[in-house]
């Protein structure tokens, strides 16, 4: 169990901070995960299930001591006064950016708030000062008001809020994006805050396809079938289309450059997403109603079951088939699936700045611009961002329902 009422008497005096250099507090201090920290699972484990002592030491050999040290660490939250593990912080390094998670036991309450405003400070002051990071960000729930002043007051500040994103004690709380800029490339490369998102196309929503009436036999293994385009799971032969007309992309916008999957490879990661019970990567492969030609994919990764969020994706690899409306009427298939028969709450999605038809397209479909994430990328000699968006389950059910035209 948590420990959450011992206190220094009990327990000693702490000194475990004093083997250590940096990542040290005022309270609090941060160290790696070790084997013994299985016996305080609940205090440092982000889950709301029960997890074993012995689980968590099997976890801790086989996932954790496999991760590159070098891009992802999993530290401890240690209470200075007595070496008590508090909670427990994520920090990955990827491109120019430094990505912190935060837990801090919730049996703490708003007792726990200052540890985990100070270890989020802590980590990303590492990541960005002393890694040369360009941006560090976090995602703190919006009722955690302590916390966010906390960052606010320690160079933090708010670039992005996701509507709605938590279920806390029966109410819906907002996912609140905090950065931490790296001040030696703001002087170099300005404030990104100040860079216009480029927009295309009016952002006024269009109605939702209404929904289809099927005569006759359904197209086979479909599971959700709109005017023109159904939804089926991905196969093996859709893996291998899809690393063919990889090789012959012309556009370069909507990601960070082409990519060249493997045939093989692709098929296996598709294989793996379709094992677990309750997957947190959902695809379906978008086909034609006429002849049931794959012409691309949408889906849903980082499907949150406890919270009921997710955030939305899609990919077109047939060009001929961009920019004629099949997209929305896959996307809107999709959420569909994703209020109707999964019961999500809210859903997000993430657009590169260049990217303008895809964030067009996503205005069309109802999404809210819900601000940006600076410099999470490189991009023609600079950093560049992310526009990223919302739509909430009740506002997707108000939009005006239409026959496609």
């Amino acid at each position: 169990m948590s420990d959450t009422g011992n206190d220094q008497a009990t327990r000693g005096p702490g000194t475990g901070y004093q083997d250590q250099a940096f990542l040290i507090g005022e309270d609090i201090y941060l160290r790696p995960i070790e084997e013994a920290d299985a016996s305080s699972t609940v205090s440092w484990r982000d889950t709301a299930f029960p997890i074993s002592t012995q689980q968590t030491e099997k976890w801790i050999k086989e996932t954790v001591a496999k991760q590159n040290p070098f891009n992802e660490n999993l530290l401890a939250i240690v209470r200075k006064i007595d070496d008590v593990i508090v909670g427990s912080i994520k920090v990955n390094f990827e491109g120019p950016l430094c990505g912190v998670e935060a837990h801090v036991d919730p049996l703490f309450g708003e007792r726990g708030w200052p540890w985990k405003a100070e270890a989020i400070l802590l980590a990303l002051r590492w990541g960005v000062e002393e890694h040369h990071c360009a941006n560090g960000i976090v995602f703190v729930p919006g009722d955690e008001t302590g916390v966010i002043a906390a960052l606010e007051a320690g160079g933090m500040r708010q670039s992005a809020r996701f509507r709605e994103w938590y279920s806390r004690n029966g109410n819906r709380v907002d996912k609140v994006v905090l950065e931490y800029l790296n001040q030696g490339w703001v002087a170099t490369l300005g404030d990104p805050n100040e860079v216009e998102i480029p927009r295309t196309g009016t952002g006024e929503p269009r109605p939702v396809p209404a929904k289809v009436e099927i005569a006759g036999d359904h197209p086979a293994n479909a599971v959700m079938i709109g005017k023109r385009v159904y939804l089926r799971p991905p196969t093996k032969a859709d893996a291998e289309e899809i690393a063919r007309y990889g090789r012959r992309e012309t556009e370069t916008f909507f990601d960070i450059g082409r990519h060249l999957p493997m045939p093989a490879g692709f098929a296996r990661w598709g294989d793996e997403q379709q094992k677990e019970a309750f997957p947190d990567w959902i695809r379906f492969a978008v086909c034609l109603r006429e002849n049931d030609e794959l012409i691309g994919e949408v889906g849903m990764l980082e499907v949150d079951y406890l919270n009921r969020a997710a955030e939305t994706a899609s990919f077109f690899h047939r060009p001929e088939y961009r920019g004629g409306g099949y997209g929305s009427e896959a996307k809107h298939l999709l959420l569909e699936y994703a209020f109707e028969k999964l019961g999500l709450h809210m859903v997000q999605s993430w657009v590169y700045f260049p990217n303008t038809r895809s964030a067009a397209a996503l205005r069309k479909q109802g999404y809210r611009e819900a601000g940006r994430v600076n410099w999470i990328y490189a991009h023609n000699g600079s950093f560049d961002s992310f526009v990223v968006f919302d739509l909430l389950a009740s506002e997707w059910r108000a939009m005006p329902r239409a026959e496609w035209k």
